[in-house]
């Protein structure tokens, strides 16, 4: 009996610079290029850029200007922060100024990193980007918040909220496979401590198919 396989979320890890220097954002571009190819990256200048890049694309990181023309960048954090379909999504603040106010300011607000631009490298980031990725995963409550949706989903009840799941179980899927890239380069933690997640996500997936060729079948025309 030949095994069905869940059709898998693809695509590369999405990272958005919001930045209202032109400067900044095609330099951030470049070192982030020059640290993983693969990466997409999605530039904007300001607060109402990021709201359409959030509503039209699945970021799996932000990298966010402390100090905007029209606004602060902690403006900006509180925006991911309070959509359902971001409000997961790692903030890692990107700053001329490295005071500790600032970094105090920023982190309480949600960011998982501050980071100076002065001395960043293609280097740097790349270890940045991964860290930052890595942490979220290993947050307890990440873990819990999949089980519980596994369950539900399982019981049928969460039919409803699919287009709602989707896009983070993509996200999730594309961060894991980020993780487990850069450790086969060398870097840490090691990624077997994702391995249950990720059960989690295919198994979501999975019943995801099931319910679209349940759907199907009845579209289909009889004669």
């Amino acid at each position: 009996m030949e095994t069905s396989h869940p059709t898998l979320p693809s695509g590369n890890l999405c990272v958005l610079v919001l930045d209202d220097s032109e400067f900044d954002r095609t330099r951030m571009r470049r070192l982030i290029a020059q640290a993983d190819r693969t990466v997409e990256v999605i530039t904007c200048s300001d607060i109402q850029d990021l709201e359409k890049a959030l509503d039209e694309n699945v970021v799996d990181l932000c990298l966010i200007d402390h100090q905007l023309r029209d606004a602060s960048g902690l403006d900006a954090v509180a925006v991911v922060k309070k959509q359902l379909e971001t409000e997961e999504v790692p903030v890692v603040m990107i700053s001329g100024r490295e005071d500790t106010e600032a970094v105090v300011s920023s982190m309480r607000a949600g960011c998982v990193d501050y980071v100076g631009k002065g001395n960043l490298t293609a280097e740097k980031l790349h270890g940045v980007i991964y860290n930052s990725i890595a942490e979220t995963f290993s947050n307890p409550a990440m873990k819990s918040e999949v089980q519980d949706a596994t369950r539900n989903v399982i019981r049928g009840m969460a039919e409803g909220c699919i287009s709602e799941l989707q896009p983070k179980l993509r996200r999730m899927y594309r961060q894991i496979s980020f993780i487990r890239g850069c450790h086969n380069q060398g870097l840490t933690p090691s990624p077997e401590a994702l391995d249950e997640i990720e059960t989690h996500c295919l198994n979501i997936w999975r019943f995801f198919d099931e319910i679209e060729n349940y759907s199907n079948s009845f579209n289909v025309v009889h004669h």
